[in-house]
């Protein structure tokens, strides 16, 4: 059977990106203006990517790129000395600026993730869509299983889709009012999970088991960026669509990292998601509270910069995996005056975290006690809400609101 355009388009997708390939761009984008006059961007992509191709991954972290690339000494103190964060924000600034310009965007994509000094390359396809695949275990649901959970949360919702003007105003109501009366449909941006697949064989130990002490070169990796949705965003993004699907509000998918600016301008928007969402990580920069992160140390957190404690609410990385024990969670709503409509963020550390700010957000019981206290034009500020969570076999209980702030 002949292949499609579109099959050929996520077979190349799905491919590996060759090493060769990588390196040709890696002095393609190193020659580049961008690039051309900063040596010090230029020396961090350049010993990334070499690194992930060799697959010395270990040699990746804030201190060692810190001593190898910039001279500090090997046990210089990263809270200190910012030289490697600075620097890598620096690169992804460049890197986005060079795939902006003309005929680079059929070029193999190298990117440096927020928080991240691991390189991701990846082939751009022409039109990305959402698509996932089943999985094992709970984490991350497919497709078919949004949708379904979507048509849940309307019918659990008790309206009638039919005449949404017939549903009385609530405290719900008040709060989604701006994204409700802005016009036009709501876009939707959904966090995304950085995982890879490996394409391949292991490399095995002479009795055949797989070698515990083998390394991948990055350029084997297959991100999953556009194939799995985390099953507490499944149903975060349930709930608040159907409940604004009642209201008459319809509604746009899209990736976090397959939005563009353009899109977003002019329109009202909902991020799903913290870390797993760059839109989210640039709306809540710079506001009272924001998202902080120490993957050497293995932690993330919300930070009340009015606070003199350097983080205040944190989740740990144990055994390979975040607790799953209590998760602190952080609702935005904001008139960005960049797209000129309010937005709303909603997200937790991790994933059961923002399954909780589902139900928070279409709850009116729930934000009711959240607003006790609220200034009475509340409905007209921004906001931010910062929520815990406690979790029991791998189910969120309610939200405890922790701190809140309008202006």
């Amino acid at each position: 059977m002949r292949e499609t355009l579109a099959e050929k388009s996520r077979r190349i997708a799905l491919d590996p990106v060759p090493e060769e390939q990588i390196r040709a761009q890696l002095e393609r984008v190193l020659a580049s203006p961008p690039f051309r006059n900063s040596r010090r961007c230029q020396l961090l992509l350049r010993y990334a990517v070499e690194k992930a191709c060799e697959g010395h991954l270990d040699e990746l972290k804030e201190r060692v790129v810190g001593s190898a690339v910039f001279g500090r000494e090997a046990s210089y103190d990263t809270n200190q000395d910012a030289v490697v964060r600075n620097a890598a924000a620096e690169v992804r600034k460049k890197l986005a600026q060079y795939y902006l310009e003309p005929g680079h965007a059929s070029e193999p994509r190298i990117d440096l993730p927020p928080g991240s000094y691991l390189p991701e390359f990846h082939i751009l396809t022409p039109e990305p869509k959402i698509e996932t695949v089943q999985e094992p275990g709970i984490a991350r649901w497919p497709l078919a299983a949004l949708c379904i959970l979507v048509g849940a949360g309307l019918f659990g919702a008790g309206i009638y889709v039919g005449h949404p003007k017939a549903a009385p105003v609530t405290v719900l109501d008040r709060f989604w009012q701006p994204l409700i009366e802005a016009k036009g449909e709501v876009q939707f941006c959904i966090g995304q999970t950085k995982t890879h697949s490996f394409v391949g064989h292991l490399p095995a130990t002479p009795t055949g088991a797989v070698d515990p002490k083998a390394t991948v070169p990055v350029s084997k990796l297959v991100p999953n960026l556009e194939r799995f949705v985390w099953m507490g965003d499944a149903v975060a993004l349930s709930k608040v669509s159907g409940f604004l699907n009642t209201r008459g509000k319809e509604a746009r998918y899209r990736w976090a990292t397959s939005t563009p600016y353009s899109e977003l301008r002019g329109k009202s928007a909902v991020m799903i998601g913290l870390f797993n969402n760059d839109w989210t990580i640039r709306l809540t920069e710079g506001l009272r509270f924001s998202l902080v992160r120490d993957e050497g140390e293995g932690w993330r957190g919300v930070k009340d910069h009015t606070s003199a404690a350097p983080f205040s609410w944190r989740v740990f990385r144990k055994g390979g995996a975040w607790s799953d024990e209590t998760d602190y969670a952080m609702v935005t709503r904001v008139f960005d005056p960049n797209t000129e409509q309010f937005v709303v963020a909603a997200g937790g550390i991790t994933h059961l975290g923002t399954m909780m700010t589902g139900d928070f957000l279409t709850n009116p019981a729930y934000l009711s006690e959240a607003l006790r206290g609220a200034p009475p034009d509340w409905a007209r500020r921004n906001v931010q809400i910062v929520l815990e969570t406690h979790v029991v076999g791998g189910t969120p209980g309610p939200p405890k609101v922790l701190a809140i702030h309008f202006w």
